[in-house]
């Protein structure tokens, strides 16, 4: 009897040692549904010009799509109905809006980034100038891009720039009481994405460095103390978040998953018809990419053309039963939404 529960105890002391030191299996993501009814609005921004780069928002029924354009038409909402345009009667120069970065965790908090250097912060009601950002030695500020874990942990990418052509990479961090310059070290890129690995913090962005034989795209990390590139090719690349905790980075036609600061080839799409960088998506088995004729999905098992399109096709944002993408025609100027929902 002794010997019986000396045996049972030490097996109950294995199974505690091992179901506290092994990791869970993560179950794996349902395909995702490729049952989407299509309809485009078109941005219309009058006699004037924009063109469309970030798109964000935290439901269908509010969404916002901001770029490149003059000073009145750069800003567009969509509130599930229509999409309208947002001015903002600038007083200065620092009130001219050129939108380079967007992200949010709220309808009443959202920030952007704008050309000008400057930082903005729309309450629910409206855009305000949240402040202006610059470096020592340089004349410009941009931030591309924002991601964060929550309202008071963002992070914003981008670079610094001198009229004399001298320029490096930038982090900028809000803690919640206002935003700062990361010290990083001097680095000639341009960082374009930023995804937050959730377990540790560890920044993976992607950059461009503008090489007199072609642009060059880097992927890198930062875990606070070290900047390392990661990967560097020729063309463009991209960082995506997929289901809020996996990290996948796309240069050319290879997608590499991003795991304990190192990548791993996860799909080599040389010789198909995809050829863009990860749009948006859910999950790894239910996201979006650019191809050759448009939109396509990758439900696990293959990809599909899902949408048909002429336009360009960089940037999107997915929820459960819709998608939004921007679609932008460069030959006549024109900027279009494509939504998507699930029958």
């Amino acid at each position: 009897m002794k010997l019986f529960l000396k045996v049972a105890a030490f097996n109950f002391f294995l199974i505690i040692i091992f179901s506290c030191n092994s990791n869970p299996i993560e179950p794996e993501p349902q395909p995702g549904r490729r049952d989407y009814v299509w309809t485009v609005d078109t941005i219309n921004p009058g006699y004037d010009y924009a063109y469309l780069r970030r798109i964000w928002g935290n439901s269908p029924t509010n969404v916002w799509a901001v770029g490149d354009g003059n000073a009145r038409f750069t800003m567009f909402y969509y509130d599930g109905y229509k999409w309208t345009s947002y001015y903002k009667e600038p007083t200065n120069s620092l009130e001219v809006i050129t939108p380079t970065g967007l992200w949010g965790t709220a309808k009443n908090n959202v920030w952007m980034a704008s050309r000008n250097s400057t930082l903005w912060r729309y309450n629910g009601t409206q855009w305000s100038l949240y402040g202006e950002y610059k470096l020592s030695g340089y004349n410009v500020i941009d931030i591309n891009y924002f991601d964060g874990t929550s309202n008071v942990d963002i992070y914003g990418v981008g670079f610094a720039e001198s009229y004399n052509n001298t320029w490096k990479a930038v982090i900028i961090y809000y803690n919640g009481t206002g935003w700062n310059f990361v010290s990083i070290p001097n680095t000639k890129v341009s960082l374009e994405t930023v995804a937050i690995e959730p377990k540790s913090g560890v920044l993976v962005m992607s950059g461009t460095v503008y090489d007199p034989s072609g642009f060059v795209a880097k992927i890198y990390y930062w875990d606070g103390k070290e900047l390392k590139e990661l990967l560097s090719d020729f063309g463009w690349s991209f960082v995506t978040k997929l289901n809020n905790n996996e990290i996948f980075a796309t240069l050319g036609r290879k997608i590499y998953k991003y795991s304990n600061k190192q990548l791993t080839l996860w799909k080599d799409n040389g010789g198909r018809e995809i050829t863009g960088n990860i749009i948006c998506g859910k999950s790894r088995n239910d996201f979006f990419i650019g191809g050759y004729y448009g939109i396509y999905h990758y439900n696990g098992t293959d990809f599909t053309a899902v949408y048909t399109t002429n336009l360009t096709v960089e940037r999107g944002i997915a929820f459960e039963k819709d998608v939004f993408f921007i679609g932008i025609d460069y030959s006549n100027m024109k900027n279009y939404i494509i939504h998507g929902q699930l029958k």
